[in-house]
């Protein structure tokens, strides 16, 4: 017999931790395909009796699956780049704070058109979004990436935090352009690749 109230937390925490990795892909959408899968397997499960260790791994596996073909679809139907933590954390390392990067970079308004996902484009998302973290997770992003300070534990962990809420600021603007370039239906072309 199934212990199905220690599955159901299970499946709760590997979700919301695979839903972190993946920005965009819902937990709750993550933990029902964990759930369905058991559901669907219940003989094998019943007769394996996997320890904890083996079922977290065995939901992850799952679950790393279904959000890597979710956003594979998102991707490949929004023809829209999706930012990842680590992308993130590369760009705040190699690009943000140095100055150098931008002086290359064309102006905002010098009417080249970019697409989206561009080095440029990711550097103006990028610091819409910085400027846009409450002041101690700026403050921790600089500290990192721009003195190159070592950090507390509490401060990697706010630092892990920043990134994400980085990330979700960029994922969520990636959607909005799309579902605004959706929304338009004036006369004429619209360019979307430009961030507002």
């Amino acid at each position: 017999m199934l212990d199905w109230p220690n599955i159901q937390k299970l499946a709760e925490s590997v979700a919301r931790k695979i839903s972190d990795e993946y920005p965009g892909i819902d937990a709750e959408d993550i933990r029902q395909e964990i759930l369905l899968h058991v559901a669907e397997k219940k003989s094998t499960y019943e007769a394996t009796d996997y320890p904890d260790g083996q079922l977290r791994k065995n939901f992850r596996k799952i679950g790393i699956s279904y959000a890597g073909r979710e956003r594979y679809a998102y991707i490949y139907h929004s023809a829209e780049y999706v930012y990842t933590s680590p992308e993130i954390r590369s760009l705040f390392e190699n690009a943000f704070f140095q100055p150098e990067m931008w002086e290359k970079a064309p102006t905002f308004d010098d009417g080249i058109s970019v697409t989206s996902g561009g080095p440029v484009v990711a550097l103006w998302d990028l610091d819409r979004a910085y400027s846009n973290l409450p002041g101690l997770d700026a403050e921790v992003i600089a500290k990192r990436y721009d003195r190159g300070e070592s950090l507390t534990p509490a401060e990697t962990m706010r630092l892990s935090r920043a990134i994400d809420k980085v990330t979700r600021f960029l994922n969520n603007g990636v959607i909005k352009r799309q579902n605004e370039a959706k929304a338009y239906s004036g006369p004429g072309l619209r360019r979307i690749g430009a961030t507002a």
